[in-house]
């Protein structure tokens, strides 16, 4: 599958699909505890779609690390206690996200399925 998406790195598409899933057009608000108690199994999907090729160890790390980075780039606020929010130049690059997220939410179960097999055998 070719490359679908303009990020400089997969994990920040991560973040952004964890995002978009927290967050309503009237509340950029969301919290570290919303993203990390996500399936893990979805956010796998998501990196094989992405061509990451093994199943990271480390999930909850590096989504951290990955959110400090976004935070970094001022995308995101973080406002203490494990609560951050976007800021305006973070919601438009969600936005620029948006029709790629809805690319990866469409894909049915029996997709997944397909290209876990797919990872599996690279």
């Amino acid at each position: 599958m070719d490359k679908l998406f303009n990020v400089s790195s997969n994990w920040e598409f991560v973040a952004w699909f964890l995002i978009d899933q927290c967050i309503t057009d009237r509340d950029l608000s969301f919290t570290r505890a919303q993203i990390l108690r996500r399936n893990y199994d979805e956010i796998y999907d998501v990196l094989i779609i992405l061509g990451h090729k093994k199943r990271p160890q480390h999930m909850e790390e590096t989504i951290q690390k990955t959110l400090q980075n976004m935070r970094d780039k001022n995308w995101i606020l973080f406002l203490g206690q494990g609560d951050y929010r976007l800021t305006n130049e973070g919601y438009s690059e969600l936005l620029s996200q948006k029709e790629n997220i809805k690319r990866v939410v469409g894909l049915s179960p029996e997709e997944r399925q397909v290209l876990r097999e797919f990872a599996r055998k690279v």
